[in-house]
């Protein structure tokens, strides 16, 4: 079984549907992935985990309205994996710990192609291009 199959199967999803629930939830979720944006095994998709933290805040704080309730999902989802210490390949092996991590980004960019880019256009319009 691949990443992708064994995350969408472990009960992430539901994770998710919990922490969108609750703005504080998502507050606490957003405050962790700061750390781990410089992580040096993330850095292959460090634009795009950053895309993805914002795309999460702008929803749930009501600045981007036209989305798609299934990609918040998918996305938050994505999120809480990569900083959850529970995950498929633990994130202390050196070298492997986050390889899963990084697959799970790509995947989720990809599978939300047409959503992000709608997503960053709205970035463009609000002058808002920059990552933060």
């Amino acid at each position: 079984m691949n990443y992708i199959d064994r995350f969408l199967k472990s009960g992430w999803l539901s994770k998710a549907e919990k922490c969108i629930d609750n703005p504080e939830k998502v507050k606490e979720l957003l405050d962790k992935t700061a750390k781990y944006r410089d992580k040096k095994g993330l850095a292959k998709v460090k634009d795009e985990f950053i895309r993805l933290c914002n795309y999460i805040r702008d929803v749930t704080t009501g600045k981007y309205k036209d989305y798609s309730g299934w990609s918040l999902t998918l996305i938050v989802a994505s999120i809480i994996y990569v900083v959850s210490p529970l995950d498929i390949i633990p994130d202390f092996l050196v070298g492997a710990g986050l390889i899963d991590d990084v697959a799970i980004v790509l995947w989720t960019f990809k599978k939300l192609k047409e959503e992000l880019d709608n997503y960053r256009k709205y970035q463009e319009r609000e002058g808002k291009e920059d990552l933060e």
